[in-house]
């Protein structure tokens, strides 16, 4: 398994974070990871609320259909998601207050047999969609 966490502070309070985070038609403006969605487009997180979007993970595409496994506003929000040939993933936002706005420490995995044979390299490419994200999350904050 392939994990990054990165943190990042925003001006935001958590409050408008956890808002923005959970407000899933909104994730093509900030998710680095999402490339398209697939099937109809959620609406806010709730725990329990599934859905389906396409990835591009070094070059290949795939789908991932996550679901929305805790959710402890304004505080933490985790989305596990299940991919083609048994490769899975995990995100987990966790919102603290800071300084007049927030930190966000955002932790990524992305696993399965199939991607163990890439995993250095699937580091570097999460490392850089994690970035990515909380680059994006902060700008639109």
């Amino acid at each position: 398994m392939t994990d990054i966490t990165r943190t990042r502070d925003v001006p935001a309070m958590p409050g408008q974070v956890a808002a923005f985070v959970t407000d899933l038609p909104r994730w093509p403006e900030w998710f680095a990871l999402h490339k398209g969605w697939i099937g109809d487009v959620p609406g806010t997180a709730a725990v329990g609320t599934r859905f389906k979007h396409k990835v591009r993970v070094l070059g290949v595409a795939a789908d991932i259909t996550w679901e929305v496994v805790q959710l402890d506003l304004p505080g933490r929000i985790v989305i596990k998601g299940k991919g083609s040939k048994r490769t899975h993933a995990e995100i987990d936002f966790r919102i603290e207050p800071r300084d007049g706005g927030s930190r966000v420490i955002l932790a990524a995995k992305v696993g399965g047999l199939v991607l163990k044979p890439v995993e250095g390299q699937l580091k570097g490419w999460l490392d850089q969609r994690v970035d990515r994200t909380l680059e994006s999350l902060e700008r639109l904050l």
